[in-house]
């Protein structure tokens, strides 16, 4: 018979289910860390859209870092995440900022296909895809979503963050999966996927998609972590990234702006 779950664990789930709380949980909206890296996502979202309002998706939404600015500058925004706790707060975090969003909780993979092909004018996915094996299939669903001329914002990692993580933790088995053009794999103890530049403008080409541009997020990410830089040098450091070229390096992210065709 499987060993009873200790009671600290049952009693944090009884506390995440009825007081929808949880000690410690990651909340992407307050972290400041967290609210940086969405500075940089903000400035190539907002450098890209040119027409206000837009019906927005944020597929993946967490606690709003996000969906709740881009709700703040007039967009029409629908956030959606498998997380009850995660709606929960962004639900809070919307409320105090006084921006009206629609949230959602669901799974993409099945959310997506209920709703109509066309429904968004832009669709914003960031730190999903990476994590997931069915990436593809719900990459064709955020497309599907997007009206003829809509906008994606859509982020990926690249091979060269994993196998910098790979060699530090001397993890050979790792390199040999990062440089073996798998693409996918476990990785560091976890499943994840990855993809070169090259390799997302042929994925979006095929896809329909006219890519505008790939931008690096954070290409200090190695060396730099902002939740311990001062304010002051983070806003200096948040110039210098969005003043560097698109292709100045690979960053923890790659981010896809997009228009469909």
């Amino acid at each position: 018979m499987p060993k009873p779950a200790p009671l600290y664990k049952i009693a944090r789930k009884i506390r995440r289910a009825v007081l929808m709380d949880e000690p410690g949980y990651y909340d992407m909206f307050l972290n400041e860390g967290e609210r940086f890296f969405a500075r940089l996502y903000l400035h190539h979202i907002r450098q890209t859209i040119a027409v206000h309002p837009l019906n927005l998706l944020d597929a993946g939404c967490q606690t709003g870092r996000l969906a709740i600015p881009l709700a703040g500058d007039g967009h029409r925004v629908t956030g959606v995440d498998t997380s009850l706790l995660a709606v929960h707060k962004a639900r809070h975090h919307a409320k105090q900022a006084g921006v009206k969003l629609r949230l959602v909780r669901a799974d993409m993979g099945s959310w997506m296909p209920k709703q109509p092909a066309g429904s968004f004018d832009a669709v914003v996915c960031t730190e999903v895809l990476y994590l997931r094996n069915n990436w593809r299939e719900l990459l064709r669903g955020l497309i599907r979503l997007l009206k003829p001329g809509g906008l994606c914002f859509i982020s990926h990692r690249p091979p060269a963050f994993y196998l910098a993580e790979a060699t530090e933790r001397q993890d050979q088995e790792a390199v040999r999966t990062l440089i073996s053009g798998a693409g996918e794999g476990p990785v560091c103890g976890s499943y994840y996927n990855w993809q070169k530049r090259d390799d997302l403008r042929r994925i979006y080409a095929e896809s329909g998609i006219q890519v505008l541009k790939i931008t690096p997020i954070w290409s200090l990410s190695r060396t730099l972590n902002p939740i311990k830089i001062p304010e002051e040098q983070r806003d200096r450091l948040f110039q210098e990234e969005i003043s560097a070229p698109d292709d100045s390096g690979d960053g923890r992210y790659l981010l896809v702006c997009g228009r469909k065709r």
